[in-house]
């Protein structure tokens, strides 16, 4: 670890991160949010064997 006087450790920010986290959870608990998350897991039928391609290619790779 660094001596480094702008508080960063390593690649991150512990205060950017926080920030983030508490937006995330504003947002997904948020009405906008919620239509968002619901809209993402619609699934065009033409997307569907692209989906499942690369599901298959991830699982190949995963270890275990």
């Amino acid at each position: 670890m660094s001596n480094d006087p702008s508080g960063k450790h390593g690649e991150g920010d512990p205060e950017a991160a926080a920030r983030f986290n508490k937006a995330e959870t504003l947002f997904v608990g948020s009405v906008r949010g919620t239509e968002a998350i619901r809209e993402g897991a619609d699934v065009q039928p033409e997307e569907e064997s692209e989906l499942e391609k690369a599901e298959r290619l991830g699982k190949a790779r995963a270890k275990g």
